[in-house]
C-alpha cells in the first residue's frame, strides 16, 4: 500500500513539474510579447513625433516664404482692391485695410498682422512645390518618350510585348499594376 502511495506521490510531483514548465514557458511568451508592445509603441511614438515636427517645419516654412511676399505683390493686389471697389464707394473697408491703418483688437499678440490674400498665397505655394518637383526628378527626353509610348499602348498590348520579353505573369501584372489572373487571361487568349 505504501508503494503505491509513494508512486502516486511520485507521478503527481512528475505531473506537477511539468506544469511548472508549462507555465514558465508561458510566462516567458507573455514576457515577450510585452516587450515587442513596449517597443511598438515607442515606435509609432518616434513616429508620430517625427511626422509632427516635419508638419511643424513645413508650417513654419510657409510661414517664412508668406512673410516674405514682396510687398510690391501686396501693393498690386491693393490697386486690383480699390479698382474694383471704385463703382460701390461706401463700402466699409476690407480687413486687410483695417488691420494696416490701425492697430488690431483682433491680433493675438501685439504686432500688427498682415492678411495676404488668398491668390498670393496659391501662386507662393505653387511655386515653391514647381521648384521642389523640377528639383525631386527631371525627367529625360528619352523616359518621357517612352511613356508616351507606353500610354499610346493598350493594356493587352503592353502585356504582350513584356510577355514577349520573357517576364512572368506576376512581373506583368506589378508592371502594370493588374491582377495576375487577369494576365493569365489575356495571354491565354492571344495564344
Amino acid at each position: 500500500m505504501t508503494t503505491i502511495l509513494i508512486a502516486v506521490l511520485f507521478f503527481l510531483q512528475l505531473l506537477t513539474f511539468y506544469f511548472l514548465i508549462i507555465l514558465n514557458t508561458k510566462l516567458a511568451k507573455f514576457k515577450d510579447l510585452e516587450k515587442k508592445q513596449e517597443r511598438l509603441m515607442s515606435e509609432m511614438d518616434d513616429t508620430i513625433s517625427v511626422y509632427l515636427t516635419e508638419m511643424k517645419d513645413e508650417n513654419d516654412r510657409l510661414i517664412k516664404e508668406l512673410q516674405n511676399v514682396s510687398s510690391s505683390d501686396l501693393a498690386a493686389t491693393r490697386v486690383q482692391q480699390t479698382v474694383s471697389n471704385e463703382p460701390q464707394q461706401e463700402q466699409a473697408p476690407s480687413p486687410a485695410e483695417q488691420v494696416l491703418k490701425n492697430d488690431s483688437p483682433l491680433s493675438l499678440d501685439k504686432d500688427a498682422r498682415i492678411y495676404v490674400p488668398k491668390n498670393i498665397v496659391a501662386n507662393a505655394y505653387s511655386r515653391q512645390q514647381q521648384t521642389t518637383a523640377t528639383a525631386v526628378s527631371s525627367p529625360t527626353p528619352l523616359k518621357v518618350e517612352q511613356k508616351e509610348q507606353v500610354k499610346e499602348l493598350t493594356i493587352e498590348q503592353q502585356a504582350l510585348n513584356l510577355a514577349k520579353q520573357g517576364k512572368s505573369i506576376e512581373e506583368i501584372a506589378k508592371q502594370l499594376q493588374k491582377g495576375k489572373t487577369e494576365i493569365e487571361l489575356l495571354l491565354k487568349f492571344h495564344h
